[in-house]
Parts: structure tokens; sequence; C-alpha cells
């Protein structure tokens, strides 16, 4: 987790620890490349208590032989239990330290710490809420309370507590970065960026300022620069999974597909189990016609995230393109459910059986859609010309009066693939190459009549 980057930057909290923040890994993202994506904020603040093991191990050591009782040395364990996550024996320290001294400060962190890692976000609050009625000006408390705050999307009470622990402490990192992190949901860019330029000062080595603000900078249309701090970024942590799909996503806006492949399969070796790497890579894939590698991809995004439905619409057609057509129909039912406002997609699950030499069992499909249909849509048109032996005339000719060129495209596109079914290749072949002629792009009917043309001209 990002936390730990801060190896040799912040030792424990009780020795003058500098603090930071953490997220969530594994984030769901927004899917339009041209917004700034922004994942929810998470705290998970025990882990400030111990920025460097190895130091708080040292530190521990030394307090323990020479004082084995002493608060100060009890509350180094507690710190260390945390660490390794023996979370009721850290319980125990803390429990008999409170009811020693209620107003034990270090104390009272650690235990704010041991809850937030339970969950018991209620708790955690409590306990900083506590150490404030102690002492109002601890810096890291509402530092701790602000980051509460921000994963609540309480932006105000979360702004208050970040300033507040600014105020008091110009150099507390929490409040740095949180405060950061805020702004940049405001989209108030220019601010995040001052707060991240900051840290950046102040600990030069701390990969994940450079990646905030590499954020804030995309917002700004910054894409050079939101490129350079994510390679920062990059050198100082080189197994941090986000920083390449994040890279990589820039990478496409400035059309070095190339150098956004490479930081997909980074990512990818970095986490083969998980899905986000996977999607951008299928596009990549896809756009150079590798449309077995897409498969791939695509499959493995749905084998890992089965209800990340905006694959199910690319890999149905690729699928499709490459004449799987029963795995092309499951594709497009599953695309219908996502999207059940557009009827092309039962028609194409009906196609796709039909194709896979279920006939009758495609028809069905088509036709028991009817009902669901506009009698004054061509896609009512659609379905009745493949239950009703002889509509393709009566749809040919309504064609011929149709003004709207791309709408005119995708139901030919249909009308095609109906000549194509029933054995009609000639005909078939004309109603492709107008739609393909059209250039329609944008429009998936468009793409699968260039495919079938390009499988008639290489048979």
């Amino acid at each position: 987790m990002r936390v730990f980057s801060l190896l040799l930057i912040v030792i424990i909290l009780f020795a003058g620890c500098t603090t930071t923040t953490t997220r969530t890994d594994k984030q769901d993202l927004a899917e339009k490349e041209s917004e700034v994506e922004l994942s929810p904020y998470e705290t998970i603040g025990f882990y400030m208590s111990v920025g460097d093991p190895l130091s708080a191990l040292e530190l521990f050591e030394t307090a323990y032989s020479e004082n084995p009782d002493s608060d100060e040395t009890r509350i180094l364990h507690s710190s260390l239990l945390l660490t390794v996550g023996q979370l009721n024996e850290a319980r125990s320290i803390l429990d008999s330290l409170i009811s020693e001294d209620p107003g034990n400060i270090e104390a009272l962190l650690n235990m704010s710490f041991l809850e937030g890692m339970e969950g018991n976000t209620t708790a955690q609050e409590e306990q900083l809420n506590h150490i404030l009625e102690v002492d109002f000006e601890n810096a890291e408390a509402l530092s701790y309370l602000g980051e509460i705050f921000l994963a609540e999307k309480k932006y105000e009470k979360a702004e208050d507590a970040f300033q507040k622990s600014i105020k008091i402490d110009k150099e507390n990192m929490v409040a740095r970065v949180g405060y950061g992190n805020l702004l940049l949901r405001e989209k108030s860019y220019e601010k995040s960026i001052e707060q991240f330029d900051h840290v950046i000062e102040t600990n030069p080595d701390y990969s994940f300022a450079y990646s905030d603000r590499s954020k804030a900078r995309a917002g700004l249309s910054d894409a050079s620069g939101a490129i350079a701090d994510l390679t920062k970024a990059i050198e100082l942590n080189d197994e941090y999974y986000w920083n390449y799909v994040d890279r990589g996503k820039l990478l496409i806006f400035v059309n070095d597909t190339t150098g956004a492949f490479d930081d997909f399969n980074k990512a990818i070796e970095i986490d083969p189990d998980f899905f986000y790497a996977y999607v951008y890579r299928a596009g990549i894939n896809n756009g150079r016609n590798n449309i077995e590698a897409a498969a791939f991809d695509y499959h493995r995004v749905i084998e890992l995230r089965p209800d990340y439905y905006y694959a199910y619409e690319p890999l149905a057609l690729i699928e499709y393109m490459m004449g799987n057509y029963r795995s092309a129909a499951e594709m497009f039912k599953k695309t219908k459910e996502s999207i059940p406002e557009d009827p092309a997609y039962i028609l194409l699950e009906g196609i796709s059986r039909y194709a896979d030499g279920d006939k009758e069992g495609g028809i069905t499909v088509i036709s028991s859609s009817m009902d669901e249909m506009s009698r004054d849509s061509y896609f009512y048109d659609i379905a009745r010309m493949f239950a009703e032996p002889g509509y393709d005339s009566f749809l040919v000719g309504k064609l011929t009066r149709e003004t709207k060129l791309p709408l005119k495209s995708r139901v030919l596109f249909y009308v095609a693939t109906y000549y194509k079914l029933i054995g009609n290749q000639r005909l078939a072949n004309t109603y492709f190459l107008e739609v393909a002629e059209a250039k329609i792009y944008g429009m998936f009917e468009t793409d699968l009549a260039e495919y079938e043309l390009k499988d008639i001209l290489i048979d």
C-alpha cells in the first residue's frame, strides 16, 4: 500500500513523525478519458504511527531495555502490534494505558488507528475528538479527522479540519495531502498543486505527492506535466500499479499508444488479478486490429470483474467478427441487460444464434422482442424481416426514401446480414459495401460491415 513508501521519510509518531495518507489500491474509476479520475479517499491512519518499522523496532528495543514498563515503551509496543496486525494484543495494552490516564494523547491516537483498522469509523472519530478535548490544537488529530470527513464526502468539515491542522503545523503531511485531494475533488487544480508542491518541497522522495499532483495538472490540460510527474513517481516507486495505469491513459491522450501499451503491460505484470489495465490494453489491441489479443483481455476483464458491463459490447463484437457466434450471443445478451434501451443488442443476440446454426432459436429471440419495440421504428421492421419471410422487400423499399444517412446505414447492415444468413451473399455484399462506404464511424455496424467485407476479400 502507498503508505509504506514513507520508509526512511517518516519515523514513528511519538518520535516526531511526519504523517501522510493512503487510499485503496483497487478502485473503480471513471470511463471518460477527458476527465480527471479520482479514487474515493480512504483513511488508514494507524500506519502513520509507524512509517518506518525498522526504526520503530530499534526505538522499542532501546526503550524496553531502559524501562520496559514505561508508558512510552508500551505505546511503542502497541504501535508494533498494530503494524503486524495483532489488534487484540494492541487493544489490551491501549485499554490499560487509557484506563490509567484517560488523557494520554499518544495512546488515544493509537486507539484511533486501531478502530480505523477494524472499520469502526465512529469509534475512531470519537477517539480523535477526545484528543481534541484534551488538546484542541493537536494537528495530528485534526488531520486524521479531515481524512475521515474526506472519505465520507463531508467536504466542508474536511476542509475546516485540514486548514486548522496546517495553521497549527505547516509541515503536517497528512493535512497537506488530504487538503490537496479535497481541492482536486473541487476542481481547484491550481490550489491543489500548491499543496502538493509544498509536500514535494519538504518530502521530495514521497512518490504519491507526484502522482496526486499529476491529476491536478491533467485537470489543467497539462498532459506533459502530468506525465512528467507520473514518471517521477514511478522512479521513486516502480511497483505501484496505478502509476502505470494513469500514465498509460495520459500517453493514449497524447497518441503514444506504444508507450501506453508498455505501461499497461507493466501494470498487469505487477497485479495480474486486477481488471483495469486489461481494459485499456484491450482497447489498444482492438485499435491495432489484433482482435484475438483484445478478446483475451476482455475475457480476462469479465473473469475478474463480471459486473464490468463496459467490456461486454466490445467483446461481443469481436467474438462476432471472429465467428465465435455462440459466445457473441451470450455477450450481446449481457450487453442488452446493461443497455436495455438499445434494441440492436437483442437483434444481434438472435442473429448470432442464427449464425451459430440455431436458426429457430435466433428468430425466436428476435421475434419475442417485437412487443417491446415501437411499430414506427426501423428496429421493429428489422425484427419483422427476420420473423416474416418476404418483409425484406418492404424494408428495402422504405430505406430508399430515408434521408438520414447514419440511420439508413445502420438499418442496411441488418438487411445485409439477413441476406447473408439466408444465403444471398451477392446481395449481402452489396449492402455491406453501402454501409462501409457511408463511413459513419463511431457506429459499430460500420465496423462489422467493414469486417464482413474484409473476410470476403480474404476468401
